[in-house]
């Protein structure tokens, strides 16, 4: 498994230090020098780049000011959402990417620096079948911890799908990106917000009602299932069978889909998955320990 996955890595990156907090109006052309862009979205740009002060190689990322103000219009929310940066830099565990900084740039665009992370993503694990089924349970147990102190933190990361966990050369899930993530107070929880990654939204997310942390439980439920069995937890062929099957029917069953797991797995990403929100897993701090104690395949007879 190791030797596999680092054939996907270049060369270690340097060692990053703990410079933290908010710079105001930074010129991004004489800060960082770009030496490629990583991804692009709806929402944001993202580069590794050399830090010009520091010489690390970093992650940095560029928000869209404009398309950012309206999906903060969006949430409805009589409580102004905190600027990303804001929330990221307060997170720091093992299993969560590292912020270093943020600040805005000379045009206005919020701006966040991040540890660059020489890996790769859960889904291309999967896709490429790159772990065994024990290593696959490993991997969620460190994905879980990273979420859980983003929620013993006092937030919702609101996109939990399987493009936003990374595992690097040295087999250790990073949590990223929390683009839209929300403090977990009542001004976010009110119902309206449907934002995240449709095939990982929970129900109550579909259909418009009052949230908590518990949306997160069920994304990662999705994606564990999917991790595990090499297919979503409902059958669907498109946006709209995925929002009413999740919202009428119950999920399909992990036994039936992969015959091989545990009973004990089974059992957890049933829960994980469960429609009612209090019907699911209650806490994700409980679930490395769950996940490491059983095992992962069923014992042959």
């Amino acid at each position: 498994m190791i030797g596999k996955l680092r054939d996907f890595f270049g060369p270690s990156g340097s060692s990053a230090s703990a410079a933290a907090g908010p710079r105001r109006r930074v010129n991004l052309e004489r800060r960082f020098t770009l030496v490629a862009e990583t991804s692009r979205g709806s929402m944001s740009r993202v580069y590794r780049a050399i830090d010009n002060e520091t010489g690390r190689t970093v992650c940095l990322k560029v928000q869209n000011k404009e398309k950012n103000a309206a999906a903060a219009t969006r949430t409805h929310s009589a409580e102004a959402r905190p600027l990303e940066g804001e929330m990221a830099i307060q997170l720091k565990h093992p299993h969560i990417v590292r912020s270093y900084e943020y600040g805005d740039t000379k045009q206005g665009e919020h701006f966040l620096v991040m540890e660059y992370v020489d890996g790769v993503s859960l889904q291309f694990i999967r896709e490429t079948k790159s772990a065994r089924t024990a290593q696959r349970v490993e991997f969620l147990a460190q994905a879980a911890e990273g979420l859980a102190a983003v929620h013993e933190a006092g937030f919702i990361h609101h996109d939990i799908n399987p493009r936003n966990f990374l595992v690097d050369r040295e087999q250790s899930v990073k949590l990223i990106d929390f683009g839209l993530t929300v403090p977990n107070t009542p001004a976010f929880r009110k119902p309206g917000n449907r934002t995240g990654t449709l095939q990982y939204m929970a129900p109550e997310l579909l259909r418009r009602e009052p949230i908590d942390e518990r949306i997160d439980i069920f994304a990662f439920g999705v994606l564990a299932f999917e991790f595990l069995t090499d297919r979503l937890p409902y059958d669907a062929n498109n946006s709209t069978t995925l929002m009413l099957q999740r919202i009428n029917t119950e999920p399909l069953d992990p036994v039936k889909v992969k015959p091989k797991l545990s009973d004990e797995i089974c059992a957890i990403l049933r829960q994980l998955t469960a429609r009612r929100p209090d019907d699911r897993w209650a806490k994700m701090s409980t679930l490395p320990e769950a996940l490491r104690s059983v095992p992962a395949k069923r014992k042959r007879v």
